[in-house]
Formats: C-alpha cells, structure tokens, sequence
C-alpha cells in the first residue's frame, strides 16, 4: 500500500502535526508513506521536518507553489502531483484542508488513485451563516470523483458535513484526533518557579491557561470581558498562548478589543500575552484551569491535552465539545454567557484540595485514553485505507 500525506507544510499546525505523526505511525505499520509539501523545500525546511525521516519515509516531495498560487500556479500543481501519483504508483492520498482536497480533487480524476479527505472543521447551514467559496468547491469537486471517502474529527463534524454536502454516511467515518502523551517533566518543582519568574507571576496566585492562535472564533476577547472585573480583585492570572492569527479576519479587531479591556480593567500586569511556545505542557502544569471560550470547534484537541494533564476545564458549549469534555468538575457554558463563565471560573478555583484532586485524576483518565492514542488513530486510518482499498 503507497500512501501520499499531503501537508501544506510539516511545521507548528496542529493539522500539520498531526499528519507528521500519522506520516510515522503508518510507516510503523508497514506503510509505504510519501509526503508531499504545497510549498518549496528553502521556503518551508525546518529542523522540525527532520524528524520526517526518522522511521525512513520513502519519499519527500514539493509542488514549489507560491504562498498565494494563481490560476496558472495551480494548473501546474495538479500537473506535478498527477505526475508523482503515476510515479509512485500511490493508492491513497490524504488531506486535510480544504485548498489541498480541492486540488487533489481534480488532480485524481481518472486515476486508479483513492481520496481520503480529512473533515477537520464543521460546515454550518444554520440561518445566518454561508459557506464560503472554497467549501463549496469542496463540495463540487469532492463528488466529481467516485474514490474519493472521507474521516472526520468528531460526530459533530461528520454530520455536519454530510448535512452540507449530502455525503452517503458509510462513505465517512469517526476517527478522533490525538495527543502526544509524553510529558517528559522531571524537575516540576524548578520549572514552576523558572515558569512564575518569566511571566512575572507571584507564588501562590491563581492561573488561567487559554490556548489558540488569537483570532474572532478563538474568542479570546470574551475571556477578558468575563473575566477582567475579578482578575485583581483575586489575583488571578491569565496567560493566552498563541500567535495572532494574521490570514484570519478579524484578528486585529481581536486583539485590538483584548487591550481596550486590558485598559479599561486596569488589568495589564495581570493579562500574560505568551505567543508561540513549545512548553505547552510545562504551561499546563503550573495552571489551575484550562478557559476555552472558542465559537466553532471539530474536535478540540487542546482541550483533550490540557484534560490528559488534569486540569479541570471551563469552556463554551460549542457544536463537538460536548462529545468529550463533561462534569462533574468541568464546565461547559452557552456562547456569549459572561456571568456564568466567570462564576464558572471562580467555583474552580475556589474547590478544596481533596475535591480539586478528585477531578484532576478523572479528567486524567479521560485524556488519556486509548480513544486518543496516536496508535489508535493509526490503525484507525490504516483500517479505512484498507476498506476502501477493498484489502484483507
């Protein structure tokens, strides 16, 4: 079996990493796996990309696309991957964004070659709410070629997708997303105190973790508004990890809001603006809550992480969320609800040791269960490439 995991890049994504783990897991199988980039090798290598090669992936491939490709960039691009499909003979190509899916689309037609696409988001047709361009044309040219199945992320996102695009339910399946269990913490101690030095934090104060690039449907700004009356007032600290979102709209308006509430709360040395980091789970450590207030979520693979590292969690009830993060001890709360997240937030971190305990060894088993094992979404993967495949 030649599988091609097709990326726009193998860096800091989180759909990224989670193909580059794929990429390996497979291979552990006994996969012939091949890697595809959108982009070109100077513009997009990495030490990261190093790691491709550690279990001996067959092939790394480049469609040298401009980040912002035309027309005449694009045809060129079908033409290239046509060429490494007849070459390598692949049976499987997955993607998981809806650019690279549309593309492949029309580059596997008439071929032997199957499509697996990834369904990694949820399609709306709620009043109110229109599907752009490109989803549309997934939609068109996902039907085009009968090998074309396709996984998604959640129940949520499976039927949302089949209410958008009329998808046969047997030509998708569940296959959940998973985490990186390896914590790797030994000193916990000294990387507490290393981590309360650098964001200026004193011992004993109350911390807020919120993960996700800073954009409109993360909902950052909704955090600040709930909880920017009673930061000082109890000396709760909130640190927002992630860059901002630059191809999103609405990002600057985002961040603009978060420091006119920074400023109208007098809240600044209390509002920890933490961009990219590496040490998520060192982050995850020292915090007492994980706050997610996000409008639109598949999955919510952070969500899982910050669990799998016991911490209780406090977040909108919002489309897939529900499937995984439940009480006692975790809150979910409706959109747009700025009293009940903030009481939310407060009850957590005003439970007594033994209680607090309690939900951090369940939320514990829960986040790392074999449901979210990068074994289990292999095999998973590995089953449903042989269903469609039709292999024993």
């Amino acid at each position: 079996m030649n599988v091609l995991i097709f990326a726009s890049q193998f860096d800091n994504g989180a759909l990224e990493i989670l193909q580059r783990h794929l990429a390996n897991d497979l291979k552990e199988i006994g996969v012939d796996v091949f890697l595809l980039n959108m982009y070109s090798k100077s513009s997009k290598e990495s030490s990261k990309n190093k790691c491709l090669f550690e279990k001996k992936i067959s092939k790394r491939y480049f469609l040298d696309l401009p980040l912002h490709p035309n027309l005449l960039n694009i045809l060129f691009g079908i033409i290239k991957l046509r060429f490494i499909l007849k070459k390598e003979k692949i049976d499987i190509v997955e993607t998981s964004t809806e650019s690279l899916s549309i593309l492949t689309s029309i580059a596997t037609l008439g071929t032997n070659t199957h499509h697996i696409i990834g369904i990694h988001k949820t399609y709306k047709r709620k009043s109110g709410y229109r599907n752009g361009i490109r989803e549309n044309l997934l939609k068109i040219f996902s039907k085009l070629n009968k090998k074309t199945s396709f996984y998604a992320v959640s129940e949520w996102a499976k039927k949302s997708w089949i209410n958008f695009s009329n998808t046969k339910n047997n030509k998708i399946k569940v296959i959940y997303n998973c985490i990186d269990l390896k914590e790797n913490i030994h000193d916990k101690k000294s990387i507490k105190q290393k981590l309360l030095n650098e964001f200026n934090i004193p011992e004993g104060s109350k911390i807020i973790l919120s993960i996700g690039r800073i954009c409109s449907h993360k909902n950052q700004d909704f955090l600040i508004k709930s909880l920017g009356s009673i930061l000082r007032k109890e000396d709760y600290y909130i640190i927002l990890v992630g860059d901002i979102d630059i191809v999103k709209k609405g990002s600057d308006q985002t961040i603009n809001k978060i420091n006119v509430l920074i400023k109208k709360y007098d809240i600044k040395p209390f509002v920890k603006f933490a961009g990219y980091r590496k040490d998520i789970k060192e982050l995850m450590l020292i915090s007492d809550v994980f706050v997610h207030a996000s409008l639109s979520e598949a999955f919510g693979l952070v969500l899982i992480e910050a669990m799998s590292m016991g911490l209780p969690i406090v977040s909108s009830k919002t489309e897939a969320i529900p499937e995984f993060i439940y009480g006692p001890g975790n809150f979910l709360i409706e959109e747009n609800d700025l009293k009940s997240f903030r009481t939310a937030v407060k009850k957590v971190l005003s439970t007594n040791a033994n209680r607090r305990k309690y939900i951090s060894i369940r939320n514990k088993n829960i986040g790392k269960s074999p449901l979210f094992y990068r074994s289990t979404r292999a095999k998973n993967m590995y089953k449903l490439f042989k269903e469609v495949l039709k292999v024993e």
